[in-house]
């Protein structure tokens, strides 16, 4: 199906991106500045989405795929003759949103109702950032980075091609929201999932995480529940699958925190709420897809803001804060997702 290439390239892509800018990012760990800059790096990365998806929406003819390539190689060089942290980091962060939201905007637009390509697109960002993360832990050469960020233009322009043949300006197959709920209060309750499922990523108890593979695993069962919640919503409806990955998981989030088996499944199961969001706000915005999107990683950077100022290192203050959160959600779903008819 053209629709599930399309998601695969773009699965890369954002693999690609998200190991050059966490690989970047990584480098600055050791700086009196790191807060500043990985606070400043989520804002400009998540916050513009909206408006760079509304120019798209608008009918902008600039491919942003393309654009952050080269911004991103720009960012690159920059560090590699050791140019301000500051101005690297804008650069950067500007770039992945380019990236983000040209690959929101066609997969959504080429898929036809279905949620398995974006999905699919949204997932590779896991996988590329402890990917990113681990090559600068072992000191890979910028040179190397370089060139795999550029390797990035092949799939951009295979998928540009195939998504000129089945791009919709419309969402007009969209149908996951529930129909009795204005459009505001759906994409503001929406929202409110994105922003706990991005605070939860730091509060579900994981004291097995000690190792690196541990960590690697962690990342990829993310990477997997994201790519599942699609595949799961075209083939069981999206009611359901917001059932599972919310009542399913809470047993595995509280119970899994020495057990990393048990945990792995509930954060993966977990994960799968990043397409339930999408959907639904995709549906309500049917002539803004770009804006659609930016509406998720504005909730991404709310939900990571407060771990800037504090974490709370008590296991049992974190098992209630899951559980609560986690049954909060799964009430806001039951109520903005379209029952599937029987």
């Amino acid at each position: 199906m053209m629709s599930n290439k399309i998601g695969i390239l773009y699965f890369f892509i954002h693999f690609i991106i998200e190991i050059t800018a966490f690989y970047i990012v990584s480098l600055y760990t050791d700086s009196n500045l790191v807060w500043m800059l990985a606070l400043m790096y989520d804002f400009f990365a998540f916050v513009p989405q909206g408006l760079f998806g509304y120019l798209k929406d608008k009918g902008l003819k600039i491919n942003f795929a393309i654009t952050g390539m080269l911004l991103s190689t720009i960012s690159l060089i920059m560090i590699y003759f050791n140019l301000n942290a500051t101005l690297v980091i804008l650069v950067l962060s500007i770039s992945s949103c380019m990236v983000h939201i040209e690959g929101a905007e066609t997969t959504l637009k080429s898929s036809n109702g279905k949620m398995t390509p974006s999905a699919i697109f949204v997932s590779g960002g896991s996988f590329g950032v402890i990917t990113g993360k681990l090559l600068a832990m072992y000191n890979v050469p910028i040179p190397i980075i370089i060139v795999i960020n550029v390797l990035m233009l092949i799939p951009i322009l295979i998928c540009n091609k195939y998504a000129n043949q089945v791009s919709n300006k419309k969402l007009e197959s969209y149908h996951f929201s529930n129909k009795n709920i204005n459009s505001k209060t759906i994409i503001t309750l929406a929202v409110f999932v994105v922003i706990v499922r991005a605070y939860m990523g730091y509060g579900i108890p994981t004291t097995w995480n000690k190792t690196l593979i541990q960590t690697i695993l962690l990342y990829c069962s993310m990477g997997i529940g994201k790519a599942m919640g699609g595949i799961l919503i075209d083939s069981i409806g999206i009611k359901k699958t917001a059932l599972l990955s919310t009542i399913g998981s809470l047993p595995f989030l509280v119970f899994g925190n020495n057990i990393m088996t048990i945990s792995l499944i509930g954060i993966m199961m977990f994960s799968m709420t990043m397409a339930i969001t999408l959907g639904v706000i995709a549906s309500e915005l049917k002539k803004n897809p770009g804006v659609a999107f930016g509406f998720t990683t504005l909730g991404l950077f709310l939900g990571s803001l407060p771990v800037f100022v504090f974490r709370v290192n008590s296991i049992l203050i974190n098992c209630i804060m899951v559980t609560v959160l986690t049954i909060a959600c799964s009430i806001v779903l039951s109520i903005i997702c379209r029952k599937e008819r029987v």
